[in-house]
């Protein structure tokens, strides 16, 4: 018996290549427990080229203690296509064949176009169907995202979809009764995703196209701060201004309210009337009131839930290097990748 197999650790590196940043989060699985050894992220300039990108998906991996290591990666985007369908109960080698065939009802991409992937869900009570999640995503797509790696000497253990490790990770950390309906928004730099699943329904993904961006380009006009002194205004926005911050934010986050009451509305006449829906927030957060504002216009009595790792989970890090506690919701595609890894 290899005694020393028993209590290895199980180690996952889940690296997320955003427009604005690269993140990558090292876990491991002590028992039961989530623990975060490694993390780091690095800033991108708009424009950054394939060898920017590289240099700092290098420097982040390093930071995170993970250089060399295999990591779970994503994609992302509009073109990516995520359904919930029912098959018959069909052996798991014939699921993928059967979706090929039937990819024009099922609205899935064509099978010469794209890459697909099905994951079992659940069967139902009588046994004659079963529900099935399947992804289909451009092979252009992932060829890209794949070189990118490849040119930076990164070796892909995993490649997921942006939103479902958005909603991983979400899962976890609010541990969602079976009577819940998770109503996930991720404020990205130039749009955000918005995720609605509960255990009756089907996991639904939308793109918003607003972004942090959005928030610092109004409040930048609305203040007359200079482009390089708006980030630090906008982490420490005086109290004295939130009013009316939040009064030139006003049709941003209208928007971004509207579709996640389309969106939820959708959901519950065709999936799920019964589950109590419960919001979370995660992604940008440095203007602290997005989540308040956010739920007043929803008319909830509660700003959104905010998805930090670093506050959830067990963090046991260097101290050497710079204090990324305060930017665990910017991590959690990262961390939702690192525990598909797990």
């Amino acid at each position: 018996m290899n005694l020393g197999s028993l209590f290895r650790k199980q180690r996952a590196v889940g690296l997320d290549v955003g427009t604005g940043s690269i993140k990558a989060l090292t876990a491991e699985r002590h028992g039961k427990e989530i623990v975060v050894v490694g993390r780091g992220m690095t800033t991108l300039e708009p424009g950054a080229d394939s060898r920017q990108i590289s240099q700092a998906i290098h420097a982040t991996l390093a930071a995170a203690g993970a250089g060399g290591e295999p990591v779970v990666a994503a994609i992302g985007g509009t073109d990516i296509v995520i359904r919930q369908v029912s098959l018959p109960p069909l052996p798991p080698a014939k699921i993928l064949p059967a979706l090929e065939i039937q990819h024009r009802e099922l609205g899935l991409l064509p099978p010469g176009e794209a890459i697909m992937d099905a994951q079992i869900l659940r069967r139902s009570k009588d046994g004659t169907s079963r529900e099935i999640l399947s992804i289909s995503a451009p092979k252009g797509l992932i060829d890209e995202r794949l070189k990118l790696l490849q040119q930076a000497s990164v070796n892909v253990r995993i490649l997921d979809v942006e939103p479902l490790a958005l909603l991983n990770g979400a899962l976890h950390l609010t541990g969602l009764d079976p009577g819940e309906l998770l109503v996930l928004l991720t404020v990205g730099r130039h749009s955000s995703v918005l995720c609605l699943f509960s255990e009756q329904g089907p996991v639904v993904a939308r793109y918003l196209d607003v972004g942090a961006e959005s928030f610092t380009e109004q409040l930048r006009v609305t203040f007359e701060v200079s482009p390089y002194s708006t980030q630090p205004f906008v982490q420490n926005l005086p109290a004295t201004e939130v009013t009316r911050a939040e009064t030139a934010c006003r049709e941003i986050i209208e928007r971004m309210a509207e579709d996640i009451r389309l969106s939820l509305t959708f959901y519950r006449t065709e999936y799920d009337r019964e589950s109590l829906p419960r919001y979370a927030l995660g992604g940008w957060v440095d203007l602290p009131h997005i989540g308040r504002w956010v739920a007043d216009r929803l008319g909830l009595g509660a700003p959104l839930e905010i998805m930090d790792p670093f506050g959830a989970v067990e963090v046991k890090v260097p101290a050497a290097g710079p204090d990324l506690g305060a930017a665990g919701p910017q991590f959690l595609q990262a961390f939702g990748l690192a525990l598909r890894g797990l």
